[in-house]
C-alpha cells in the first residue's frame, strides 16, 4: 500500500486524432524540472507527428499509403516502417491469422502502430528518467494504451482501471503496473481496423511486458471470436480481461481463466 505522497506531473498532447498523456511521479523537487518536462513533452510531440506522417492511412503521402499503392520503397527508406512491417507479419503468425495487417485487402498495420509508437517513445524518452532518484514513475497513455514503469525500490505503482464497455461507471479490471503495458480494443473504440468475423466479444484488454504484444492480442481477441480467443489465451498464457455479450466479464491470468 502506498503511504508516501508523490507529486504527479502531467501533460497532454493531441496527435493522431487521440490524446496522449505523459505522467511522471516525483518524490522530491528537481531544480529546473518544469523546463525539463516541457522539453520532454515537445520531443514526444515531434515523435508522434513523425509517426503520423509515416503511418497514417488517411494521409496520401504517408509511407503506408504509398506502400498500399504499390510502392515498396518505404521498406528501404525507413527503418521504422520495416520494423513495423516485420512485427505485423510476426503478429499474424503468432495469432494464427486473427491479427491480419491485410484484413481489408490492403496493408494496414494500424492495429499495432499505436502500441509500437508508445512503447518506442516511452523507452527512448521516459524510461531513462527513472535513473534520477527523485523520479519514481513514468507513463505514457495514448487513447487507453498505456506503457508504465516505476523505480522498483520505491514501492510506487501505477493503478489502472478498465471500464465496462456497456457502462463506463463500472470497473471490470484493476491492475497495478510496475513495468508493463496495457492495451484495450473494442468495436466501440477501434473496430474499423479489425478483421470482421462473427463474435460476441465486445472488448478485450491485455496486460503484458510488451505493449506491442498487448496491442496485437487485444486486436486479435476482438477478431477471433470467444471460443477461438479462449484457446489462444490458454495456448499463449495471456493475461487480462474480455467482455462477452453472453459470458459477461471474464478475467484471465497467465492463460488461466479466473473464477
Amino acid at each position: 500500500m502506498q503511504t508516501t505522497r508523490y507529486r504527479l506531473q502531467t501533460s497532454v498532447i493531441n496527435q493522431m486524432t487521440i490524446p496522449f498523456s505523459i505522467r511522471l511521479a516525483l518524490k522530491d523537487e528537481i531544480p529546473g524540472f518544469q523546463q525539463i518536462f516541457q522539453e520532454i513533452t515537445g520531443a514526444i510531440e515531434k515523435d508522434l507527428i513523425h509517426v503520423d506522417q509515416d503511418f497514417s492511412t488517411f494521409r496520401p503521402d504517408s509511407l503506408v499509403s504509398r506502400f498500399q499503392e504499390g510502392d515498396p520503397g518505404a521498406l528501404l527508406e525507413s527503418e521504422s516502417f520495416a520494423t513495423v512491417y516485420s512485427l505485423a507479419e510476426i503478429a499474424k503468425n503468432q495469432t494464427e491469422g486473427d491479427f491480419d495487417p491485410y484484413f481489408n485487402g490492403k496493408y494496414d498495420p494500424t492495429g499495432l502502430v499505436k502500441g509500437w509508437a508508445i512503447q518506442s517513445i516511452f523507452n527512448h524518452r521516459l524510461r531513462p528518467l527513472l535513473a534520477d532518484p527523485a523520479i519514481v514513475g513514468v507513463s505514457l497513455n495514448g487513447g487507453g494504451d498505456i506503457m508504465a514503469a516505476t523505480d522498483p525500490h520505491s514501492g510506487f505503482t501505477w493503478d489502472v482501471g478498465i471500464e465496462d464497455p456497456f457502462d463506463d461507471t463500472m470497473i471490470i479490471g484493476k491492475y497495478r503496473l510496475t513495468d508493463q503495458g496495457v492495451a484495450t480494443s473494442g468495436f466501440n473504440r477501434r473496430g474499423e481496423h479489425i478483421k470482421h468475423t462473427p463474435s460476441t466479444i465486445r472488448q478485450v484488454t491485455i496486460i503484458s511486458d510488451s505493449l506491442v504484444a498487448a496491442d496485437v492480442w487485444a486486436t486479435a481477441g476482438i477478431a477471433a471470436g470467444t471460443a477461438t480467443f479462449i484457446h489462444l489465451i490458454e495456448r499463449h498464457h495471456l493475461s487480462g480481461v474480455f467482455v462477452d455479450e453472453q459470458m459477461g466479464s471474464v478475467a484471465f491470468e497467465s492463460g488461466v481463466m479466473q473464477s
